[in-house]
């Protein structure tokens, strides 16, 4: 399908790097994620561990989620287990073609190309994005995290928990790819429109010229005798 290059909106320089600049942050959350799942996937004894990491977390003993994971998660613990290596691969492959998708189109050329399946991308980038942002703050809360202050114990390592900064990100991924998918629709469907009027306008321009043609041919009237 050809695209007109005068219904390609012009993306300043500034929001060219800025997007560059998110779908790095996004490509690392991704990888994050991805590589997360692979390990729990490569280690054979995970679902044991995964019980003794939840059994032995501040947050299964008090806070928020106490009263969740003792009714619902330790009963069910190997569903859960499998939950989460699942999620994190799935969640980390989603959020790396997204990634992708938004470097490429900073590209120019024939691989800058737009193509209908951008918006779908764009919005399962989203959802992944907001997943990823739950997850990781509900293993902070399960880990006890506290929020970032002056703290010496933590003078040699990240003044904020890993957990807790990946909710952020998380949030901001979501925020730019929903940005993304709102351009894109919005695109697509002023592209349909336009497409449905042309049809319209080549019948009235044929309508107009049979019509002049049809005056052309008409005798003219023979005047009256006098």
């Amino acid at each position: 399908m050809g695209i007109n290059k005068s219904e390609m909106k012009r993306i300043p320089a500034s929001g060219n790097a800025g997007l560059a600049a998110s779908a790095m942050i996004q490509a690392a959350l991704g990888i994050e994620f991805f590589l997360s799942g692979l390990n729990k996937f490569a280690d054979p004894n995970f679902i044991r561990n995964f019980s003794l990491f939840v059994g032995a977390s501040p947050g299964t003993h008090s806070g928020l989620l106490a009263p969740l994971i003792h009714a619902l998660i330790q009963p069910n613990i190997a569903v859960f287990a499998e939950l989460t290596r699942f999620s994190e691969l799935i969640l980390g492959s989603v959020l790396l073609v997204g990634a992708l998708e938004v470097g490429r189109r900073r590209l120019s050329g024939s691989l800058a190309t737009p193509h209908p399946y951008e918006a779908a991308v764009a919005l399962v980038a989203a959802l992944a994005g907001v997943a990823t942002a739950g997850l990781s703050l509900t293993i902070a809360l399960l880990m006890g995290e506290q929020l970032p202050t002056i703290m010496p114990g933590r003078a040699l390592t990240t003044a904020i928990p890993v957990e807790l900064l990946l909710v952020p990100l998380g949030i901001a991924v979501a925020w730019m790819e929903t940005g993304r998918f709102l351009v894109l629709r919005n695109d697509a469907t002023g592209r349909s429109r336009r497409r449905l009027r042309q049809p319209s306008r080549r019948v009235d321009a044929k309508e107009e010229v049979a019509g002049e043609r049809s005056k052309i041919s008409l005798p003219f009237p023979s005047s009256p005798r006098q």
